[in-house]
This record gives C-alpha cells, sequence and structure tokens, in this order.
C-alpha cells in the first residue's frame, strides 16, 4: 500500500511538470499545437478567424485565346486555388460580370458581389467581393472612383479609363462581429492617376466608416510597389500585411508576371491585403499554383492572408 502512494504521488508530480509542455508539429503549411486546454489558454483561441485574399482574374481577351489562355482553360484552376486554399473572403479585380458568374458556379457555397469599370464603356472589368454565404452576409455596401470627383462615375487625373474601389460592410453570421472590405484596382500606365489614388482611398474609407472603431481589410491591385508615394499615403492609415504578419511571407514575393504572361517568374510587387490595427495578420502568403505546363491560372498570382480579430 505504501508503495502505490509512493508511485502514485510521483506519477502525479511527472504530470503536473510535464503537463505545459508544448508539443510542437510542423505538417506541409499546417502548424498543429497541442496544449493542454485547463492550463493554456491560447492568445487567439477566443479570437475570429478569416481567411482573405486579393486576386487579379485576368479579364478575357482574343489574345489570350490565340496563347492558350483564354478564360475557359483558365477558370478550372483559378476556382480550385480559392476550394484549395480554403478563402473565406477574396477581392477580384478585372474579371467581368460573365467570368465571375462562371466562377461562381464553380465554387458551390459562396456569392459575390461587384461594380464595373475599365475600358471605353467602363464595363469591361469588375472590382468583386467573392464570399462564404454560410459564414458572412453584407450589411452595406457601394463603390467610389479613383478621380477628382470619386462620389461620382469618372476617369480621373491623366487615366484613359475608369477605375473603381467597391466596398462593403460585412457581419461575421456565428460571431455577429462586423468589418470593412474593399478591393479596389488602381490605374496602371501614368503617373499622376496613381499618385493620387493613395489620398483618395484613405479619405474615401475614413468617410465611409465614419472613423468607427471597426477592422477594416482592404485588397487589391494597386499597381504600385511599396516605395511610390501612393503606398506611403495609404501605410499612414492603414498596415501593408506582408511587413506586419507574425509569421514570416511564403511563397514569391513579386505578384505581377506582366500583361497577358501566364509563365515564368513574377516581376513585383503591386497586390495587397491591408489592414488597419483592429486586425492581426497570422500568416502572408503568395500562392504559386500552376497547371498545364507550368502555366499559371492567372497573370497576377494571389495573395493569401490569415487573418484575427481579437474582441
Amino acid at each position: 500500500m505504501k508503495l502505490h502512494i509512493k508511485f502514485s504521488f510521483y506519477s502525479l508530480i511527472f504530470t503536473i511538470v510535464t503537463i505545459p509542455i508544448i508539443l510542437f508539429a510542423n505538417r506541409g503549411n499546417s502548424t498543429l499545437y497541442f496544449i493542454p486546454n485547463t492550463l493554456y489558454k491560447n492568445p487567439v483561441g477566443d479570437s475570429i478567424h478569416l481567411k482573405v485574399g486579393s486576386y487579379n482574374l485576368r479579364y478575357d481577351p482574343v489574345a489570350d485565346f490565340e496563347t492558350g489562355n483564354s478564360w475557359n482553360s483558365r477558370k478550372y484552376p483559378l476556382s480550385e486555388i480559392i476550394r484549395k486554399h480554403d478563402f473565406d473572403i477574396i477581392g477580384t479585380q478585372e474579371g467581368d460580370f460573365k467570368q465571375m458568374a462562371d466562377l461562381i458556379s464553380l465554387l458551390p457555397g459562396f456569392d459575390y458581389f461587384g461594380y464595373p469599370y475599365g475600358g471605353k464603356n467602363g464595363l469591361i472589368h469588375t472590382a468583386s467581393i467573392v464570399f462564404k454565404k454560410s459564414k458572412l452576409k453584407i450589411i452595406d455596401q457601394g463603390v467610389f472612383w479613383y478621380s477628382e470627383t470619386p462620389d461620382v462615375k469618372s476617369i480621373g487625373w491623366d487615366a484613359t479609363d475608369q477605375r473603381i474601389c467597391t466596398w462593403a460592410k460585412f457581419e461575421i453570421i456565428d460571431s455577429g462581429l462586423q468589418f470593412y472590405f474593399s478591393p479596389a484596382h488602381f490605374y496602371w500606365r501614368y503617373k499622376t492617376a496613381k499618385e493620387n489614388s493613395g489620398k483618395v482611398m484613405v479619405e474615401k474609407i475614413k468617410e465611409i466608416t465614419n472613423n468607427e472603431s471597426i477592422p477594416i481589410i482592404s485588397t487589391g491591385d494597386l499597381n504600385s510597389s511599396p516605395e511610390s508615394s501612393q503606398m506611403k499615403d495609404i501605410l499612414t492609415y492603414l498596415n501593408d500585411s506582408y511587413t506586419v504578419s507574425k509569421s514570416s511571407p511564403s511563397g514569391p514575393e513579386a505578384t505581377n508576371l506582366g500583361g497577358g504572361i501566364f509563365e515564368g517568374k513574377p516581376k513585383n510587387r503591386i497586390d495587397y491585403v491591408l489592414v488597419n490595427d483592429l486586425v492581426e495578420v497570422l500568416r502572408y502568403a503568395v500562392i504559386d499554383d500552376k497547371y498545364n505546363d507550368n502555366r499559371y491560372p492567372s497573370d497576377h498570382l494571389p495573395v493569401f492572408c490569415h487573418l484575427v480579430f481579437i474582441p
């Protein structure tokens, strides 16, 4: 009996000492933590997680059909990226209404909405938001233009076509937490339009949110390097997920292959996920999944971020 009591006592001491040990395993892209809940509270365990992204889908010109990169060829591997990486919400650029309808048909459980822009008639592209219907619902929505008159359909400064920002206020269905999400596409060719678009973005987001204390996520193909004056203007208000991620960024640094180019090495980082101080970035990645003959499904690579809102 004495030996049994002594053995049980030392077993208890051993258990108490060893329970707090954190066992760590890294399997592919998934990090697993084995932590006894009774002795350790995960600092993000009660937080709300969201997997978000930015993806320029590339529109569907005749030239892409001639090079074997038509939308009909690309839409399946492109939709597979969204499924495989389990995005909850993603801001897209360029895809027109037909392309967006095709994409949603390949993504059961998702919905989208967007506004048109681009081209002489302002209808060849959309800036859209693709999201999981079971997780998110839209509370409010709208659009503004990158121009001297952002509340009016217009072409700004030295640009040759319209550029826009679609925005929405979402509610996470399970928790009731609300946040703003806004995909944008800056003009690409001339300097003045790009330089002024950063200021307009910040001014309009402040106006739309009414300086409410609420998580803000802004995504987009901003056609701007991180060192540009327009990005410096934006970063006075929002944070670049690439630089504030809690873990090291993974995948290529650059996100743009060049217009109509679907192979090779990306050239520069012009696609962004931007967040305010109420959003923490746990992981940042540029996804470089390929399909037939080492082709990418678009001439941009998608940016993926695992975010957390801490109540």
